[in-house]
């Protein structure tokens, strides 16, 4: 009986200091965007997750609920994850966060990342500046155009006035001589 007696008392100790001892967090986590926060619909999000070394698992929460789960190999060596998000559309759009664990502690819940999706551009910034330089080229080939036709119209006129001074010319000199 007495045996019995110390068990449940150490069962009791070691109960009792377990439910008394403070919950152990890892520190929490930063996500952040790769690119940019806000995302063009149906285009891929990547999401990184920057934990600890040794981190076995990070899990990626949306509006609260378990997403996506990764998990690093080796882990020693890694101290983040990205998460991707195919074909972003508006209902995956909002507050995501992450959280990670190492052996059997998790991390406290990261700040959370609003993403956003954007509509699709009808054009990207290169398609726009190959527009603007086309149409630069475009203006600078109507300008040498016209300075092309100014100086042939000059060309002309001069042309056309040394031959009427010739032609003046060769009529005082006829009518001097007659």
């Amino acid at each position: 009986m007495p045996s019995t007696l110390r068990a449940l008392l150490c069962l009791g100790l070691c109960l009792s200091q377990r439910i008394s001892a403070p919950k152990q967090t890892l520190p929490k986590p930063i996500i952040r965007a790769e690119s940019t926060y806000m995302v063009p619909k149906e285009k891929q999000a990547t999401l990184c997750c920057q934990g600890s070394y040794g981190a076995v698992e990070y899990q990626l929460h949306f509006e609260g609920s378990l997403f996506a789960v990764e998990r690093p190999k080796p882990p020693e060596r890694i101290n983040g994850v990205k998460f991707h998000i195919p074909d972003m559309n508006s209902r995956k759009a909002g507050r995501y966060s992450c959280i990670y664990r190492v052996g059997e502690l998790w991390s406290e819940r990261s700040d959370l990342l609003d993403l956003v999706v954007t509509d699709l551009a009808l054009w990207d910034h290169t398609a726009q500046n190959l527009l603007r330089m086309g149409l630069a080229f475009l203006v600078l080939v109507a300008l040498v155009c016209l300075l092309v036709e100014d100086w042939l119209s000059r060309k002309r006129t001069r042309e056309q006035a040394s031959r009427a001074s010739t032609w003046e010319g060769r009529r005082r000199l006829n009518t001097k001589t007659l």
